[in-house]
């Protein structure tokens, strides 16, 4: 592998992209093999272990990464970085050539940065989510990192957990009390209006704790169904869904919930009314998502408008707000457990993609800056198929 040009500083959006030689890596490489006991300790260990040169280079990777990484060829990982050889989208997308470490999304990296503050003489311990190609769910890590000297030579070992299962169980767990809480507060606010309602306006209002309840209910047998999901059991039921008096039903929950208090909340003009075959409950989570986050993001006095219209071969929803997210904040948004708001908030960005991607077949994704504000958008097939989706 040729040592990076100079120029090659200028690809670079965080940490720096400059490689070892092919000869420095071999050097390396010998380096801690003929070291006493050390690659045959490390081999043995049932933690994924890796050992990094000061490039962020792969020059040793033990037994349990090479399994965790899915190749048993200890010479093809030899010279990438974690992210490379872990199949991180970031790492091999095509604006990123000088690799791992480098995009505009490694700056919230826990892994690179661990690597970064152990070159520093710190031992350190970050979580990171890896998204990678082909996968549906983020790999979440624990990584441990530390300083260590072979003769004049200074590399870090990266100390490797995979706390996937963990987080997707604690963080399903939490979207399940956020959703099923927020929508039992809307059912609860219309109770309370209803005390205080004249006679001639009951009626409608009982009309509304119904439809509240309905969507409560929808809510909890979502979950049970992600939760077979978690099992590969979940079987989504395809019914069809009339766009805009979809998002009308929406809307009419959202009349008393409390994030709706001294906000707009209106049907965009100019959409089409089209129909969709896809699952109602689990349309219903992304869509109520996206409209919360919206006017949780918006100012008093603010409008957020909710909208539909074909797509392709689908249709497209679409929920917008008048504010602009920051580059820190865009750069996260999607990730588990990541919020603006505060400690156990922020499942719900993380659930419209989760749902909306891997389940019900679409794209979720926002466009955001100062002068046209945040719009999120999912868009579906026009017909899910049912059964199991993998």
């Amino acid at each position: 592998m040729a040592v990076a040009m100079a120029s090659e500083k200028r690809q670079t959006h965080y940490a720096p992209p400059e490689r070892a030689s092919e000869e420095m890596l071999r050097r390396q490489e010998r380096l801690v093999w003929e070291a006493p006991l050390l690659a045959v300790t490390l081999d043995n260990l049932q933690e994924i272990v890796l050992v990094l040169n000061p490039e962020r280079q792969i020059v040793f990777a033990n037994r349990r990464f090479r399994e965790f990484a899915g190749t048993g060829d200890s010479s093809r990982l030899c010279g990438l970085r974690p992210g490379e050889a872990l199949g991180c989208v970031y790492a091999l997308a095509e604006e990123t050539p000088a690799g791992c470490g480098t995009s505009k999304f490694c700056r919230t990296c826990g892994a690179v940065n661990a690597i970064l503050n152990s070159q520093s003489d710190s031992m350190d311990v970050q979580e990171c989510s890896i998204i990678r190609r082909d996968h549906a769910d983020a790999l979440n890590l624990r990584v441990r990192t530390s300083r260590v000297l072979l003769g004049d030579d200074i590399f870090t070992l990266f100390a490797v957990e995979n706390i996937s299962h963990e987080k997707r169980r604690e963080e399903l767990e939490r979207i399940f009390f956020h959703d099923i809480l927020n929508t039992a507060g809307a059912v609860r606010g219309l109770a309370d209006v209803l005390e205080l309602a004249p006679p001639e306006k009951q009626s409608e209002f009982r009309h509304r704790i119904s439809l509240g309840a309905t969507r409560l209910v929808d809510e909890i047998n979502s979950h049970r169904l992600i939760a077979a999901a978690e099992r590969d059991e979940l079987a989504c039921m395809p019914v069809a869904v009339a766009a805009a008096d979809f998002l009308r039903e929406i809307l009419f929950l959202f009349e008393e919930h409390p994030s709706a208090r001294g906000r707009n909340l209106v049907l965009a003009e100019g959409g089409e009314d089209c129909v969709l075959e896809t699952d109602r409950g689990l349309l219903s989570r992304v869509i109520v998502n996206m409209v919360r986050n919206a006017l949780e993001a918006t100012a008093a006095g603010g409008t957020v408008r909710v909208g539909c219209d074909r797509e392709a071969g689908g249709v497209r929803f679409a929920v917008h707000n008048a504010g602009a997210m920051s580059r820190d904040v865009a750069l996260q948004v999607f990730r588990r457990s990541f919020s603006t708001k505060g400690k156990g908030r922020g499942l719900g960005t993380y659930s419209m993609r989760l749902i909306g991607e891997r389940y019900l077949k679409g794209r979720v994704f926002f466009t955001s800056d100062a002068a046209e504000g945040t719009a999120f958008f999912a868009v579906f097939p026009a017909r899910l198929d049912g059964g199991k989706n993998h």
